[in-house]
């Protein structure tokens, strides 16, 4: 949904935050990803 506020949204304050949220995100997928990398067998 913030990848579409992104591409399609009006408002600047909204998109600010659309932007926060996907940045937020990318971080909590990539520290998963690498607790996944040390944990799988």
């Amino acid at each position: 949904m913030a990848k579409v506020e992104l591409a399609f949204g009006k408002d600047t304050e909204i998109r600010r935050l659309a932007g926060d949220v996907i940045k937020a995100q990318e971080a909590e997928i990539a520290a998963m990803n690498t607790w996944l990398a040390k944990h799988a067998k």
